[in-house]
């Protein structure tokens, strides 16, 4: 059997290598897998790859979204190889090489004209010599003298152009080559150069071969090649034999069992012919190279979310702003509310205004989460406060806020929402409710009604729904409690729901409580009952308590 290595890219998170050591590999997202890739649009069970006869075959394993080879959906069985390019649902898995197993990696590969060597075995830690040889020790000394001022200067380097110039500078100080290219891994798993430095008057371009990309970059050898041109690994090679006989070195950046790419310098043999000491050198520079391009990622990774939480901080001081900074202090009324975001930014929100005869009140769910729920609520919210200066009832408001928010609806996104007007002279309260969770009025007695009536569906679905309006007459002392469903979905460490249930056991303790209290302890509640569970939706709160006889 042939050892199989492959490169996999899943829609999220860092691509990684896998060697296939066993003669069956099943792919998918069920952790029973051989290789479980986190992929939404995955099966369980996706595809496998299985040794067979003398070659690798690829087969779907019948999952929901088919397994494309190069493009074209698999039927059957298919032969795989190095080249080859499978896709599993938003996963690319790139075939890098086959290998005859037992892979002998440390052993020098001959050829006519240059050698191949396992770079890890070039490595400072695996270099030995004999104590008793001077010379050789002065050498390696030299060596690790000669890797630590690398190791210094690149360490200079704040951005990538100029870590990549810095790692040119190295190599044609200490290497003396006419030309260099540093090339790096692409998200896709192709090499790609990203670097170059010539000696002034080289003509033509930097030449390579995928012969070079494919002993280098995939198998992990370093390579040192006195002839290019007599070399049977690059025969066929029109661009490089064209352009003259050449001396060549190259090394893979490896970090860890990844590799980041490589870097290769050229000469012609007139110029500059490379030894072996050369590539021992280039081996621990690229060592070098590839730990601070590592290091140099996780700083600017680190960087990117920095940044983004900075944004997202500040997109969470701006909806904040956008609600009502004061609630008004009137005889006939108290109101309270809170607003308590799953993440930085959320979707749920409250709204509120009042004349001298009326106010209006309103509770909505953005669906999503993030900058789009945050946008849908901003928009949401504007129309309330636009509409209820047109419109004398809710289901009038909901309606043309319906109609707005459904035209042209590509998303899909959709609010819940349950709007009211009090009359502060009498009590009455007209509502409608576009399939949000229902309203309590809690009783001065601790009684607990639902606001039943007036049912819809959620804004933005159907642009031509028509709401309807409900009716009822608050007493004095009795309170109005609106929520959305982070209150009664909250979960505790053992995934249980804090259930309306659990709310109305609540509410009716809080009977004759000013609005402030009752909006305070339902939110203590909530809390004390999802432990160090974390917030799994965003919960916002408003109660209206009517005072006027």
């Amino acid at each position: 059997m042939k050892r199989l290595r492959l490169r996999v890219t899943p829609p999220s998170g860092a691509p990684f290598a896998h060697e296939c050591t066993e003669p069956v590999i099943v792919l998918g997202r069920s952790r029973s897998t051989d290789i479980t890739i986190p992929d939404q649009y995955l099966s369980r069970l996706h595809a496998r790859l299985f040794w067979e006869g003398d070659a690798w075959l690829l087969e779907d394993l019948g999952s929901h979204n088919p397994t494309l080879l190069n493009g074209r959906p698999v039927a059957g069985r298919a032969g795989v190889g190095p080249g080859d390019v499978l896709r599993l649902g938003a996963t690319l898995v790139s075939i890098e090489a086959v290998t005859p197993e037992p892979i002998a990696e440390a052993a020098p590969e001959a050829s006519p004209s240059g050698i191949f060597k396992s770079a890890a075995a070039l490595q400072p830690e695996a270099a030995v010599w004999d104590q008793q040889d001077g010379e050789a020790a002065r050498r390696v000394t030299e060596r690790l003298k000669l890797v630590n001022e690398v190791h210094r200067a690149l360490a200079e380097s704040t951005h990538r152009e100029a870590l990549l110039e810095r790692i040119l500078d190295s190599a044609f100080t200490h290497l003396g080559p006419e030309e260099g290219a540093v090339f790096l891994r692409t998200p896709a798993g192709e090499l790609e150069r990203v670097a170059i430095r010539r000696l002034p008057g080289t003509p033509g371009d930097f030449l390579y071969s995928r012969s070079l990309v494919r002993e280098v970059g995939e198998r992990r050898m370093a390579a040192l090649v006195d002839d290019v041109g007599a070399d049977e690994r690059f025969a066929g090679t029109e661009s490089i034999a064209i352009a003259g006989i050449r001396s060549l070195i190259a090394a893979p950046l490896l970090d860890g069992d990844d590799c980041l790419g490589m870097i290769a310098l050229n000469s012609r043999l007139h110029v500059r012919r490379f030894s072996e000491e050369d590539l021992e050198l280039l081996v621990l520079l690229a060592s070098a190279a590839a730990l601070r391009l590592r290091n140099l990622a996780l700083v600017e990774e680190a960087a990117r979310h920095l940044l983004l939480e900075k944004e997202l901080n500040l997109a969470r001081d701006v909806q904040m702003t956008m609600l009502p900074a004061r609630f008004p202090r009137r005889p006939e009324f108290e109101l309270a509310a809170a607003l308590r975001p799953a993440h930085t930014v959320g979707g749920d929100l409250y709204d509120f205004a009042d004349d001298e005869h009326h106010l209006w009140l309103l509770i909505g769910d953005v669906s999503g989460k993030g900058f789009p729920a945050a946008l849908l609520m901003a928009v949401t919210r504007t129309l309330f406060r636009t509409l209820i200066r047109i419109e004398s009832t809710p289901a009038a408001v909901l309606g043309a806020m319906n109609r707005e928010l459904a035209r042209d609806n590509e998303s899909g996104m959709f609010v819940t929402a349950f709007a009211a007007r009090l009359d502060l002279a009498n009590g009455e309260l007209t509502f409608a409710n576009a399939g949000h969770n229902r309203p309590y009025v809690i009783g001065g007695d601790g009684q607990l009604f639902r606001l039943e009536e007036a049912a819809g569906i959620a804004l933005g679905v159907v642009e031509t729904h028509h709401y309807e309006s409900g009716r009822r007459a608050l007493v004095r002392g009795e309170a109005l409690y609106l929520y959305t469903d982070g209150v009664t979905e909250a979960l505790e460490p053992g995934r249980r729901q804090y259930s309306e249930e659990r709310l109305e056991t609540c509410l009716r303790r809080l009977a004759g409580a000013p609005a402030e209290g009752i909006v305070a302890a339902s939110l203590a509640a909530v809390q004390e009952f999802s432990g160090q569970a974390p917030q799994s939706d965003d919960i916002a709160i408003l109660t209206l308590r009517y005072l006027r006889p």
